[in-house]
């Protein structure tokens, strides 16, 4: 879970399964600028279904670039309906119109939301 990411982001090889397609940020020639000041083009997207360790599931989207570390775009996870809570005694990811919560672990001061992604058929 990442506050600072514009985007959701994989790397090309991250999720194997799933197909990487041309989404408009790659077709308009999309880069972003990365902790060092890098910047690293849009390869495309890929469009999946992620299950929550609460058995939640989503259909999300992530757009591909060069990235070792996938990251979740907290700005992305608030446009698409969730409040986004950070507490000392339990960090969450809530859905506004259901109420349910998927809930994050913290770890060396970064917050990770343990996702299963279900296999492209």
């Amino acid at each position: 879970m990442d506050s600072g990411a514009t985007e959701t982001v994989v790397g090309e090889e991250m999720l194997g399964s799933i197909m990487t397609t041309e989404g408009e940020a790659f077709k308009r020639g999309v880069e972003y600028e990365v902790a060092t000041g890098v910047t690293i083009p849009n390869l495309g997207e890929k469009w999946f279904v992620a299950v929550a360790e609460e058995g939640q599931r989503r259909k999300m989207k992530a757009q591909v670039c060069a990235v070792n570390k996938a990251l979740l775009s907290v700005s992305r996870m608030v446009q698409a309906g969730n409040h986004v809570v950070f507490e000392q005694n339990g960090s969450y990811v809530e859905d506004l119109h259901s109420g349910e919560k998927m809930y994050m672990v913290e770890k060396g001061g970064m917050y990770r939301l343990k996702m299963w992604v279900e296999k492209d058929l």
